[in-house]
């Protein structure tokens, strides 16, 4: 996961009027060739279907340049102009200009239905427990989930799942989610719209509960409010798409809803890290 920034948002943008003259004749968007459930070069996620609703809208041409999305991502595409847009990045992140979010989402613990439900990284069901993380190797630091296990001492009782496989494999987060389902692990601790897109396969077997805060480390973010990010001198097009956004909000929803991406209230902007979406 690329390193990214949480600040506040550029909430104004929406509010200046858009005329037909503003609209693209062509959408190039940045995108992952195989990130589900965000984009693949099937165009089957989510991120792919709000970007055909934009140019949809706007009458424009949707041209996708694919790019993995790890250390570098935005250096090779956004920034080099080979694309115009990225249609998830966290409010705020540095370098960019973001609009207002149109959704927030958190990690999540993955349990089996009917499993004890943790009520916190101090609930005493954690001990004993297996617990699945993403792990980030040499791409960044670790996720705010792991530093709070860490910070209890139960780093021992952690398993890391690579969050990049080969490039063959399109998901390798469905293997975290799936070790729960399969009982090799007793839970996991999950970016949101991986845990429930990936958990929805598996029907009620499973259930996802959202993790928005750490009481011993408040500054530690939990949930980040995603936004769409242009390059700093395009103000005018990230007006004209998030007027779109503001007109569509119901139906973007119910893509997010039907991938299955926990949505919480956004809370404080507050500034973090996070590797990655």
């Amino acid at each position: 996961m690329k390193r990214l920034l949480i600040g506040l948002g550029l909430s104004c943008l929406a509010l200046i009027p858009v005329r037909a003259a503003d609209a693209p004749r062509e959408l190039a968007v940045c995108a992952d060739p195989a990130a589900l459930p965000y984009s693949n070069q099937r165009q089957e996620g989510f991120e792919n279907r709000i970007a055909r609703l934009l140019a949809d809208d706007l009458g424009a041409t949707l041209r996708f340049t694919w790019n993995m999305q790890r250390r570098g991502f935005l250096r090779r595409t956004l920034n080099a102009g080979e694309c115009d847009v990225v249609i998830g990045v966290p409010a705020g992140l540095q370098g960019l200009l973001t609009g207002r979010p149109y959704y927030a989402s958190s990690f999540v613990f993955v349990t089996r239905t009917g499993q004890a439900v943790p009520q916190g990284f101090d609930d005493p069901v954690l001990r004993g427990q297996r617990i699945g993380v993403q792990v980030l190797g040499a791409e960044g630091a670790n996720t705010p989930p792991v530093q709070a296990l860490a910070q209890r001492g139960l780093a021992a009782q952690v398993r890391g799942f690579p969050m990049w496989g080969p490039e063959e494999d399109e998901t390798p987060m469905a293997h975290l989610v799936d070790a729960v389902a399969d009982g090799s692990i007793d839970m996991a601790l999950v970016w949101g719209p991986y845990a429930g897109f990936f958990a929805q396969r598996h029907g009620a077997k499973l259930q996802v509960t959202p993790v928005l805060s750490d009481p011993r480390q408040p500054d530690l973010a939990f949930r980040y409010p995603m936004s769409l990010g242009v390059r700093r001198g395009d103000a005018a097009l990230l007006q004209t798409l998030q007027s779109v956004l503001d007109r569509r909000a119901a139906e973007v929803r119910r893509i997010l809803q039907e991938y299955g991406v926990p949505l919480v209230d956004s809370g404080d902007l507050q500034v973090a890290h996070l590797e990655g979406k």
